[in-house]
């Protein structure tokens, strides 16, 4: 029988060396454009799936974002971008003790409350939160052809995706050379076992992949 958790862990070791060459040959520049050209990709997409529910436009839509860590695909311009227009951001805050995430409104200088207590703060919202969420953007280390999600192994999303509603895409912010299916992915195929949760799609600068429809 494979053993999931070293599988997971060996994967995840491959994809973190990935991204720290990748962050490692950018500058500054490199890294703006980057984050520049995923916020456009992201609203692009957005305006098209807002049309299809029937929707003028963006604003009154709730998504969930994060701040990215350094070897992360920057989305903080993203983020920015998508309070220009109208849209209720959501970052994580990290609940230690109990493994869970809390949410905390972007316009609310969200980094002041991560890794904060098992009772957060005045500020965040509860788990349920995500329930009034329209789009999940979420990070992930890779995303295979089939929609498995490999994450850095916390559990954090384990633990949120259930509470995001049917029919609510939930897409991985992804480098280029992540995305599902190419031969310069460095993890072509994410082990996992029956009760891991399938996401929707990825987002990659040159926009969004959907690895399924939405269920």
């Amino acid at each position: 029988m494979v053993d999931v958790r070293a599988a997971k862990k060996q994967a995840r070791t491959l994809a973190r060396a990935r991204r720290r060459e990748l962050v490692e040959s950018q500058t500054a520049a490199d890294r703006g454009a980057q984050g520049d050209a995923l916020a456009q990709s992201f609203l692009t997409w957005l305006r098209e799936y807002a049309e299809s529910l029937g929707r003028a436009d963006l604003a009154g839509l709730t998504v969930t974002a994060y701040e990215e860590m350094p070897t992360e695909p920057p989305v903080s311009g993203l983020v920015r971008a998508a309070q220009e227009v109208g849209m209720r951001v959501l970052l994580p805050v990290t609940i230690l003790e109990t493994r869970t995430l809390r949410w905390v409104d972007a316009a609310q200088s969200a980094g002041e409350h991560e890794d904060a207590p098992a009772g957060g703060s005045p500020a965040d919202e509860g788990p349920e939160a995500l329930l009034g969420v329209d789009i999940a953007l979420i990070p992930g280390l890779a995303v295979d052809p089939e929609g498995y999600r490999l994450g850095q192994g916390g559990g954090f999303y384990d633990r949120a995706l259930p509470m995001v509603r049917p029919g609510v895409p939930v897409i991985v912010a992804l480098h280029d050379h992540e995305l599902p299916g190419s031969d310069t992915a460095p993890v072509p195929q994410v082990p996992h076992e029956s009760h891991d949760i399938r996401v929707d799609g990825v987002l990659t600068s040159a926009g969004v992949r959907l690895t399924r429809q939405p269920h």
